[in-house]
């Protein structure tokens, strides 16, 4: 009987790690700065939000960010990682390394908006880089 576990020593974790530091880094600068820019405009405006955009926002914005969060992955591992294959087994993996850096992210004294480690989220971060890695989907 065959080890199932066999392949998960022959990927590539450490440029897997990097890609998803990267990509982590990238997203808590965009995070930082669109919680600032929020801040600065609610003290400077007198314009008021509806409320039901506000609510909208603060349930529908951070499943946004996750998603994006693994297109973002895969879209760097992709363009600046190339000597990663990328397919299902090495998707999964990035995968895994996005959640890690984005839990490790979470643990970091900077203030974040959108970025919070939730069971959706996680599963939003794995359907983003799912559905923006199709055509590498192999069997």
């Amino acid at each position: 009987m065959s080890n199932p576990f066999r392949s998960l020593k022959y990927l590539p974790w450490r440029i897997l790690l990097q890609s998803a530091a990267v990509t982590i880094a990238i997203a808590t600068i965009l995070d930082y700065l669109i919680l600032q820019s929020v801040i600065l405009i609610a003290a400077n405006s007198t314009i008021s939000f509806p409320r039901s955009l506000l609510v909208y926002l603060q349930f529908l914005a951070p499943f946004a960010a996750s998603y994006g969060i693994g297109a973002l992955g895969l879209f760097i591992t992709a363009r600046f990682f190339r000597e990663v294959l990328l397919s299902a087994n090495t998707i999964w993996a990035l995968i895994g390394c996005l959640i890690l850096m984005y839990w490790i992210s979470t643990l970091l004294p900077v203030p974040h908006l959108l970025m919070f480690a939730e069971t959706f989220n996680i599963v939003m971060i794995a359907l983003g880089a799912f559905f923006s890695g199709k055509r590498y989907w192999r069997y």
